[in-house]
């Protein structure tokens, strides 16, 4: 993966993640990619990277995980 800060065509600040062929294997496999921004400099914030067929699939994996509530 790469990590990386850069700057829009518009000089917005820009965070850059490249996601490599690994990164996309491990995701298919349910291996979320968890990226600390402070790594980059930036103030601490996490960011997660998961994969789902689609976003029933996704909640479903957020709220198994426990990071969502289960709706009713």
């Amino acid at each position: 993966m790469i990590k990386a800060l850069g700057r829009s065509a518009h000089d917005t600040p820009l965070v850059l993640l490249g996601l490599t062929g690994e990164n996309l294997t491990r995701l298919l496999a349910d291996e979320p990619i968890l990226i600390d921004l402070a790594e980059l400099g930036l103030p601490a914030c996490k960011i997660s990277i998961i994969y789902g067929t689609d976003e029933k699939a996704i909640i479903e994996k957020l709220v198994r995980a426990g990071l969502l509530e289960p709706t009713s």
